[in-house]
């Protein structure tokens, strides 16, 4: 726990951290600038260092705020045990994009964590990416997989579905603004269309 960095103004903590996101997210760990962070959040580089020793330390707190954070969000969503995976699935995404009401950049983020093989990090986000991977294996172990567990290859099914998805939020970043009803109206697309097939 960084007690200096809890010691500021929850708006001040939020603005760090959003531009943290931000750049993490874009760049990863190994090509995100700090220098890019002050121009996100408008904070001055001295005032990163002075809460965080290095890049290393604020990725790592970054990191585990944010899966702790969107963890949180999960846990309170309103899913039902026994919901077609389907359903499910599109929940999940539109819990994410009520985190983007606080934090943006964080789906974009998670996806960025998840993603992340720098030796440098790699050790020091595995437990709260692990609790992050379980949190969300527990919501989807609820989910009725009997639509999709009649073909052969439904795990390669759900798996194609995950790449889209986040292609898809990959490709809303990309625009000049995130449109989150846009977002979900093209996940609800693929969802369905892979409905059809089976």
């Amino acid at each position: 726990m960084n007690e200096k960095f809890y010691s500021l103004k929850k708006e001040k903590q939020d603005k760090m951290i959003n531009g943290a996101m931000q750049i993490f997210a874009r760049y990863g760990y190994r090509h995100a600038s700090t220098d890019e962070m002050v121009r996100a959040c408008g904070v001055s580089k001295g005032l990163w260092f002075h809460y965080f020793e290095n890049k290393t330390g604020l990725y790592s707190f970054v990191s585990s705020y944010g899966l702790k954070y969107a963890m949180l969000e999960l846990s309170m969503a309103q899913i039902k045990s026994g919901t077609d995976y389907f359903t499910l699935r599109y929940e999940i995404e539109e819990c994410k994009m009520q985190m983007m009401e606080k934090y943006p950049y964080l789906p974009l983020f998670i996806y960025s964590i998840i993603r992340e093989e720098d030796p440098d990090v790699a050790e020091l986000i595995k437990e709260p990416r692990q609790k992050y991977a379980e949190a969300v294996s527990k919501i989807m172990m609820q989910a009725d997989y009997s639509a999709l567990t009649n073909h052969e290859d439904y795990l390669l099914l759900i798996d194609m579905l995950d790449y889209s998805i986040e292609a898809l939020m990959n490709d809303g970043y990309r625009s000049p603004v995130f449109s989150a009803e846009r977002y979900l109206t093209e996940v609800k697309k693929h969802i369905s269309a892979l409905q059809k097939l089976l």
